[in-house]
């Protein structure tokens, strides 16, 4: 655990220099700026002041996303730090101007893969491309800034504590927030109050529409809130909590 230790100081460092130009500022103390979620003002403010990179396969999104620093509330080792980066860079490619059907397929049945069954698979294929034809676009991300996202790995026990709750008393709930209720919860919480402890981690984001497709002059922001529990029998960070706001169509994600 040492060596993740180290190697996790080294990337919050390299995050900010990176990846967020123009500020001169430490690791984030907490993801999303930390303002007064009753201020409308000061959310567009800080969504709309943030550097973005583009959306793409290779090493500069590749990079941005290994710089995002991991916030350990609870030891993991190596191969779960490399899942939950594997997991971001993957969502956003699959659904950039990067990705096709079958990356997205790939992602929604990504927790799947031991028992892939080939029909489902060109189904899900085929209804990705049907979302995307009754939203009247090709792709979905454009651009993403990670600055002030983390990696916020915790182990809880006994009682669920949602994301959407944590959110709420840090000041960063989004406005007109859109929650996806994955089945999987009811699972978890039964697992909790029968002594189970078990990982969990929270990240947050902020994608980009692209200008091609957007409803308004300016392309939509929308910060994205996931939450991801480790299965250690799949050995899969699993899907498990999910919202944002509104300025980026995100409903296609119901086919997790």
């Amino acid at each position: 655990m040492k060596t993740l230790a180290v190697r996790t100081l080294y990337l919050a460092f390299a995050a900010v220099w990176l990846y967020c130009p123009g500020k001169v500022i430490a690791a984030p103390q907490s993801q999303y700026g930390g303002f007064e979620s009753d201020s409308l003002q000061v959310f567009y403010d800080y969504i709309h002041g943030q550097e973005m990179i583009p959306v793409e396969a290779g090493p500069q999104l590749r990079q941005a996303v290994e710089a995002v620093p991991v916030d350990l509330g609870t030891a993991i080792d190596l191969a779960q730090e490399a899942g939950l980066r594997d997991w971001l860079y993957d969502f956003l490619v699959a659904f950039s101007a990067s990705g096709n059907d079958s990356l997205a397929a790939t992602f929604y049945l990504r927790e799947r893969t031991k028992n892939l069954d080939p029909e489902l698979f060109e189904a899900t294929k085929a209804a990705h491309q049907k979302t995307l034809a009754e939203l009247d676009r090709d792709y979905f991300f454009a651009n993403v800034s990670l600055c002030d996202s983390q990696f916020r790995v915790f182990a809880m026990q006994e009682q669920y504590d949602s994301y959407q709750s944590y959110a709420q008393t840090h000041g960063m709930l989004p406005k007109g927030a859109t929650t996806i209720m994955l089945p999987l919860r009811a699972e978890i919480e039964t697992r909790l109050e029968g002594g189970e402890q078990m990982v969990f981690a929270d990240i947050m984001f902020i994608v980009e529409e692209p200008e091609e497709f957007a409803t308004f002059e300016t392309p939509g922001r929308t910060p994205s809130f996931f939450r991801l529990v480790w299965d250690p029998e799949r050995a899969v960070w699993r899907h498990l909590e999910a919202f944002f706001s509104t300025g980026v169509p995100q409903m296609f994600l119901l086919g997790m």
